[in-house]
């Protein structure tokens, strides 16, 4: 069984959170390397919409 991950923004610990590039960065500067950041899918939609 997978172990569950924590988001580093709201603390939901399950296992649709996933280490992806931040969502931030990625669509303002796509060419681009980035940080890789622990997010639930709500909180990584949100950080990509306030870019």
């Amino acid at each position: 069984m997978p172990k569950k991950k924590t988001c580093e923004t709201c603390g939901t610990k399950d296992k649709t959170v996933e280490t992806m590039d931040d969502p931030f960065t990625a669509a303002l500067y796509p060419d681009e390397e980035h940080e890789q950041v622990t997010l639930c899918p709500p909180c990584a939609i949100a950080r990509f919409e306030e870019s």
